[in-house]
């Protein structure tokens, strides 16, 4: 190493002091077909032609050879709902493997069938189990993976209630007692231990505990019922002596992966890992791009695979056919684009679903001839290798484009009034100040809110035109409704106009609360060496002039920043560290991306540069909440916005700090009524997009839960 990549390693290695961890690079992953066994005497069907066994390291699925295996494929429904498949079930085996490419196939189960519970079943579960061997052995002998899934259960009741459900049961555990030992280390076996976990807690997801099934399917009902967590599913099949990779959805159907990023990722110390589940759907309100960027982060730290995905996309595209995101909205066309997110990032799949009524359907008769909204592309993906590039258009566009139709006083406006605006009413209202916050919806459309002391309401009808802003306000007292009309103007940063309620009217005069600069925060910075990875917390702090100034905390040493600066989303800083007599100077120069709340950069020392990257803590947390807060002596609803540097309103009252340690959050506030202070102290919860707690002050206590607002205000 030269003298001044020295220096600049030595600087920046001590101002980001910390343990190094060891990283490996991930090598690029390739469709592996059968791999056939040198040496052993076959104890399944057809070994001489089994895929090898699988294994998980790091976010990496490899093979008993340490190569990567990207797993592509389809599902094969109906063993879920049937005993029989339908009667088609080892056909579409044979068709998805030798037509359509596959070198995984997933297949839903019922624990009812397996044990004969099911009404039709006249054999105790025999004919069924038989089935499911024939499927495994025809896989495996074909060299074909298959994924067998935990698709429907019971609620604990044999025969009563099968179909899906928010979480597995007791009876769950003696299926996956029963059923792993049979397929106990196949090679070319996975286990899916419960389909689409839903509408629980993470702590449940985790641990289980009792809750109220939402199931999914007409005519079974809502039922309490202990749910088991899937930490013990995956020791049961573990205390079964299955080694095999097993595959576990998060919540929202499988969807989110919030809390298994948080830390409540499976234990799995005696088998070969866990392969985390996505299932995407057009039903989420969200858009490709929210939908990559959580897949991104994900498979940044563990393997995924995206086990269900389906829709109607290209010409033959049905908007709206399985949801409609804020994107598809837009023109954006769903399905092209996931298919393109998965090509572009080495994604395995298995798409659903091979069978003519189980939707989104890849094939429209029994003569498995692809459909043309769907089919053709996972078909021609999965032969081929590849398909025509999509190129998604650009929303931004697109949503000023919606809003070209819309009259010019309801659109988007720009700097002039997005944001918060604190008012100050008449002298004679005791409660004092208001926030009025402005903002736009998908559609290109301007909202707002009003937000006091004692609640919010959505604003009615918000127009801006020539520095001229309107809407209607709406205010209940208990069964009594109250509309008021509010006019007035916005200019040089302030507001000012009436509000007529009735014949009485309020004069009205505020300014724009200052904006929370893009830098401001605290970032967990890692800087890489060829052979390390360091990190350190970068604190960046602004003044109520704007000016940023920056720290580095928890480490060891004299350092110092100046020259903070972040020009757009361009941050540089220069870092000083002193050791013994000498110092040492880094220049940092910096992206920050909003949309990921990420920054990437590179410390530049005499010539010489080293690449550093950060994500800002309590990204989870910071934006705009909608709460509900339940009290004897009334409900409400308030509105809590957390800034990117951990400061927050809580209604009107300013919060100077919020702490998140894990999926633990709290707050002081002091809010004033008249001329009454009274201190209250949040406690609660964060569980993906939800908030729960508890607000506590001298009255008593309100329960609060919450939901992130789509929209930012």
């Amino acid at each position: 190493m030269n003298a001044k990549l020295a220096a600049l390693s030595l600087c920046v290695a001590i101002v980001l002091a910390g343990e190094a961890m060891s990283s490996e690079k991930p090598e690029s992953k390739v469709v592996l077909k059968a791999q056939a066994k040198s040496s052993g005497s076959p104890r399944f069907a057809s070994e001489a032609g089994m895929p090898l066994a699988l294994k998980v390291k790091g976010n990496q699925i490899l093979n008993s050879k340490n190569q990567p295996v990207l797993l592509r494929g389809v599902n094969a429904a109906s063993l879920e709902w049937t005993i029989d498949g339908d009667g088609h079930i080892l056909d579409t085996i044979k068709v998805a493997i030798d037509d359509w490419n596959v070198n995984i196939i997933r297949l839903p189960l019922s624990q009812d069938r397996w044990f004969g519970k099911d009404p039709n079943s006249t054999d105790e579960g025999k004919g069924y189990r038989a089935l499911v061997k024939d499927v495994v052995d025809l896989c495996g002998s074909k060299g074909c993976y298959i994924l067998l899934d935990l698709h429907w259960s019971d609620v604990n009741e044999w025969g009563q209630n099968i179909g899906q459900h928010s979480m597995p049961d007791r009876n769950s555990v003696i299926f996956w007692k029963d059923f792993a030992p049979v397929y106990a280390n196949h090679p070319a076996v996975l286990f899916d231990l419960y389909n689409e976990p839903h509408d629980v807690t993470w702590d449940v997801w985790l641990n289980g505990g009792m809750i109220t099934d939402r199931p999914n399917r007409p005519g079974l009902s809502a039922k309490k019922y202990e749910a088991v967590g899937m930490q013990e599913m995956l020791d049961t099949v573990r205390a079964a002596g299955a080694k095999n990779v097993v595959v576990a959805g998060g919540l929202e159907w499988a969807y989110d992966f919030n809390g298994i990023l948080a830390g409540r990722q499976l234990k799995d110390a005696g088998g070969n890992g866990v392969i985390y589940a996505n299932h995407a759907y057009d039903n989420k309100s969200q858009s490709v791009f929210t939908w990559i960027a959580s897949m991104e982060e994900a498979t940044a730290k563990f393997p995924v695979i995206v086990s269900e995905f389906g829709g109607a996309g290209g010409p033959n595209r049905r908007t709206g056919w399985w949801g409609q995101s804020p994107s598809t909205a837009m023109g954006d066309d769903w399905l092209l684009h996931v298919l393109q997110a998965i090509q572009d990032h080495n994604w395995s799949f298995t798409a659903w679903d091979l069978h003519t009524t189980a939707g989104p359907t890849l094939i429209a008769d029994w003569n498995y001839m692809p459909t043309p909204e769907f089919g053709v592309y996972v078909k021609e993906l999965l032969v081929t290798g590849k398909l025509p590039r999509y190129t998604p258009p650009d929303i931004t566009k697109l949503a000023q484009a919606s809003a070209s139709t819309l009259p010019e006083s309801a659109r988007m406006g720009g700097k002039e009034v997005y944001g918060d605006w604190q008012i100050k009413a008449d002298p004679c209202d005791r409660m004092g100040g208001s926030i009025i916050s402005f903002a736009g919806d998908s559609d290109g459309r301007l909202i707002g809110q009003w937000i006091n002391s004692r609640s919010f309401s959505e604003l009615e009808d918000v127009r801006f035109k020539d520095n001229n802003v309107t809407f209607t306000q709406t205010v209940r007292f208990g069964k009594d409704t109250f509309k008021g009309n509010f006019a007035g103007t916005i200019e040089n940063d302030k507001l000012s106009g009436t509000l007529t309620h009735g014949g009485n009217q309020s004069k009205m005069e505020g300014k724009r609360s200052p904006m929370i600069p893009l830098a401001a925060g605290i970032w967990d910075m890692k800087f890489k060496t060829k052979d390390s990875e360091t990190a350190a917390i970068l604190a960046v702090k602004a003044g109520k002039d704007g000016s940023l100034s920056a720290e580095w905390q928890k480490i060891e040493g004299e350092h110092k920043i100046t020259d903070v600066k972040c020009e757009g989303n361009k941050l540089t800083f220069k870092s000083t560290t002193k050791v013994q007599d000498a110092e040492n100077v880094c220049n940092f120069e910096g992206t920050i991306e909003p949309k990921t709340d990420t920054i990437a950069g590179v410390f530049k020392a005499e010539g010489n540069e080293m690449p550093a990257e950060a994500k800002r803590i309590g990204s989870e947390l910071i934006g705009t909440w909608i709460l509900d807060v339940a009290a004897p002596w009334g409900n409400s609803k308030q509105r809590l916005k957390i800034n990117r540097d951990m400061s927050g309103m809580y209604g009107v009252t300013t919060i100077d700090k919020v702490t998140l340690e894990g999926d633990k959050v709290s707050f002081k506030v002091t809010p004033e009524f008249g001329r009454m202070r009274f201190e209250m102290n949040f406690e609660g919860k964060l569980d993906g997009p939800k908030l729960t707690g508890e607000l506590k002050n001298p009255r008593g206590s309100q329960e609060v839960t919450g939901k992130k607002a789509g929209s930012v205000f």
